[in-house]
Parts: C-alpha cells; sequence; structure tokens
C-alpha cells in the first residue's frame, strides 16, 4: 500500500459535524426533541451531538440522515474525501443537456443500461416504508468487502488504516459488527469510496431533479470502479454525439 494512503487515521471533527446537523434540523424547523422521537434517542442526545460532546453510532446516523432527508455526505462535510476524476457528475449533467433531443434521448437509454447491470441490486424483493433508516449488516458487509477487493486490499491492511484489528474488519465483512462513525469515515477515506454507497439502500432521500435522476443512483449504488465505467461511456458519447442546433 502506498504511504500516502497510510495516513488516514485524522480525528473526527464532532463540533463541526454537529454545526452541520444543528444547522439542517434548524433549517427544516425540526425540533430536537422531534428528531430524537424520530430516531429512536433521547432528545438529550442529539442536543449533545450538535454541541459536539457526542457521535451518533451509524445506526444512529443513518436514522437521523433518514429523518432530515439529509444526504450523509453533507453532514459529514469534509471528512470524507472521494477523489473526483475528470468530469464530476454535475459537470456531465451540464454537457449532456447541451446535447440534441435525440442524442440526449440515446444516452439516457444507455444509462438507464448501465445502472441495470452495473448498479447495485436491492436484496429485498420489496421494502416496506419503515424499512428505512435500519442497517441491512450483512449488505453493509458485502459492500465493504467488494470495495476492498476491488482495490485489492488486505483486510488487514484495511485495519492498520483505520487503527482496528484484522479481525474487526473481517466480522464488519461478515456482518457480524457495525463500526462506530469515526472508523466509518476512515474506512470511506481508506477504500476511497462515497459514504452513500455504503448506505445507499439504507437512506430514503427524495430526488428533487428527477430529469437526471439516474444520476443519483450511480452515486449511491455503484462503486467507484462501476462509476468510473458509467463516466468512461458517457464521456465518450457526449463528445461523439450531435449537439442542440444553435439558432441564429
Amino acid at each position: 500500500m502506498n504511504d500516502e494512503k497510510k495516513e488516514n487515521k485524522e480525528k473526527f471533527n464532532r463540533e463541526e459535524f454537529g454545526r452541520r446537523l444543528r444547522e439542517v434540523r434548524k433549517g427544516l424547523k425540526v425540533t430536537s426533541d422531534k428528531l430524537g422521537f424520530a430516531c429512536g434517542v433521547n432528545p438529550v442526545f442529539i442536543r449533545q451531538i450538535e454541541a459536539g460532546t457526542r457521535v451518533p453510532s451509524v445506526p444512529v446516523f443513518v436514522k437521523i440522515c433518514d429523518s432530515l432527508q439529509i444526504s450523509p455526505a453533507y453532514l459529514l462535510g469534509n471528512e470524507v474525501q472521494v477523489p473526483v476524476t475528470d468530469l464530476g457528475w454535475e459537470e456531465m449533467a451540464e454537457e449532456i443537456s447541451q446535447l440534441s433531443d435525440t442524442s440526449g434521448d440515446m444516452v439516457k437509454e444507455v444509462l438507464h443500461s448501465l445502472i441495470e447491470n452495473l448498479a447495485e441490486k436491492e436484496s429485498r424483493s420489496t421494502r416496506e416504508e419503515e424499512r428505512y433508516g435500519v442497517i441491512d449488516h450483512v449488505e453493509f458487509g458485502k459492500r465493504i468487502k467488494k470495495v476492498r477487493q476491488e482495490m485489492q486490499y488486505t483486510s488487514q491492511e484495511v485495519a492498520v488504516n483505520c487503527g482496528v484489528s484484522s479481525v474487526f474488519i473481517r466480522q464488519v465483512e461478515l456482518g457480524e459488527r457495525l463500526p462506530s462513525l469515526s472508523v466509518f469515515i476512515c474506512l470511506c477515506r481508506v477504500l476511497e469510496i462515497s459514504p452513500a454507497y455504503l448506505l445507499g439502500n439504507e437512506i430514503k432521500v427524495e430526488v428533487s431533479d428527477c430529469k437526471w435522476e439516474e444520476l443519483a443512483h450511480i452515486q449511491c449504488d455503484m462503486t467507484s470502479k462501476s462509476q468510473q465505467v458509467v463516466k468512461d461511456v458517457l464521456t465518450s458519447l457526449i463528445h461523439n454525439l450531435p449537439k442542440k442546433t444553435e439558432s441564429f
């Protein structure tokens, strides 16, 4: 493992996390009492989190995101920085919008096909509404193992970077245990994966821009390797398909 990948054990910024949570909660006009009730914890605990004196467990973190309808990536702020290669999703969506209507429809069809074949499948045929916000330990572990193997890391290497034992990493991958929030953040850093991917099916965040809803699925339900495949295909299409005819 490269030396630069061995310094991933930065301390979790509790104060910044709490500030972001408080900002989102107040912006939505949700009281700490109401949020605590929705997450199944004492409202005092929510206020302690916002004050930066306590850190939620991963299950509580998921419930907070689900209750406030906020991306885990936003609440974690700069704690997890996933490398961006070539065009970002927003820039790519803008490039696609410049294509002709026929070209745009073609790109959408390709995008749907890629999603169907590369995105992670929901493990349950049907999922009740109230199941959102509840972590599937086994699915969570499978996703971590999949990304680790794609990056050709051993469980020992990941463990060393996260300051935990290799036995613990194997237990997480088997769905027997869940990491603390700080270890979860470290896993995202080491594996260079968005927390939205590891928690993709656990948080039902409504997508406001339905036109390119597919991009939200790509970010949540694909590994970095699969995302790069999609980017490469879309980039090729963008550069080769006709653009909209300019009006004079």
